[in-house]
């Protein structure tokens, strides 16, 4: 799952990993300068759906608070 979100470009996906089980990976990443703000894997039975939420949310604190991020 992808998505554009405040400049930002989100992807999220649920995919087996090495171990054989799933995992959900993520990017979240400002399209302007490439910068990668999160990025990584973690087990969860949360939808893909729930984890996009979360990273909007991230991606609106950013610009709440953005020294928070530099």
């Amino acid at each position: 799952m992808k998505t554009i979100y405040r400049g930002f470009e989100i992807e999220v996906k649920r995919e087996e990993c090495l171990g054989g089980w799933d995992m959900i990976f993520y990017t979240v990443t400002e399209i302007e300068t490439d910068w990668e703000m999160l990025s990584g894997h973690y087990d969860s039975e949360d939808t893909e759906e729930d984890v996009m939420n979360g990273f909007k949310n991230s991606v609106d604190d950013y610009y709440e608070n953005p020294e928070e991020y530099e």
